[in-house]
């Protein structure tokens, strides 16, 4: 099986597991984790710690070695251990720069914005206001012709809306946001907390940026 399988594998089980409460929520690091694999990791060692004390338990108190305690003892560590490097090892990266994903097996998916050639946006509504959404940025093709760098980003993360406001601007204003031109920025920011990104984005699903756009390029070769 190829990396591709184990991306998406990994990316799917990553959606599943990671907090609502990531959605609007405001963070100072552009590095966001997954919180729940944490708090599966202290759980694992907790239970771990239980069931340590039950055995010593069971051990002074009755002469003898309980099966269940053994078998906790035997997956629990061992479990808190994986989850704890599935924590360390996975997480989302957004700047105004570009966006970097890392997954379990510490593959890296990374682009720059000025380097998305096309993206794809889908929104399902869930229920009331609320809605799960997902975008995918493209890259230009490589030297086998294949789209090159690509990144698979979701509404559950912080800063979600913060790549939809630099989509959006560059839509609107034909260039792509400086990142150093706090005008630039500001503009990026507004689109997203106003949800005019999110409109213009489905809008323009699928749109190709023409100054990365080497499709035709490959087709002559």
């Amino acid at each position: 099986m190829d990396n591709s399988f184990w991306n998406s594998l990994v990316s799917a089980l990553g959606r599943f597991l990671l907090p609502r409460y990531n959605r609007n929520k405001k963070v100072n690091s552009n590095i966001q984790r997954t919180t729940f694999l944490l708090l599966a990791t202290w759980g694992f060692w907790g239970f771990s710690i239980f069931g340590l004390g039950f055995l010593i338990y069971f051990i002074i108190r009755f002469n003898r070695i309980d099966g269940v305690c053994v078998g906790i003892l035997s997956v629990c560590p061992a479990a808190g251990l994986l989850f704890y490097v599935w924590y360390r090892n996975t997480y989302v990266e957004i700047t105004p720069t570009y966006i970097l994903r890392r997954d379990f097996f510490r593959l890296i998916d990374k682009i720059e914005y000025r380097r998305i050639r096309t993206f794809g946006y889908h929104e399902v509504k869930t229920g009331g206001s609320n809605f799960e959404d997902g975008l995918y940025l493209e890259g230009p093709y490589n030297e086998k012709g294949y789209p090159g760098d690509g990144v698979q980003v979701h509404n559950l993360w912080a800063n979600y809306g913060y790549v939809l406001g630099q989509l959006a601007f560059r839509i609107l204003n034909a260039r792509w946001a400086d990142p150093e031109s706090e005008e630039d920025q500001a503009q990026v920011k507004e689109y997203a907390s106003s949800g005019k990104a999110r409109r213009v984005c489905l809008k323009y699903d699928g749109m190709v940026f023409p100054e990365n756009d080497n499709k035709l390029g490959k087709e002559k070769e």
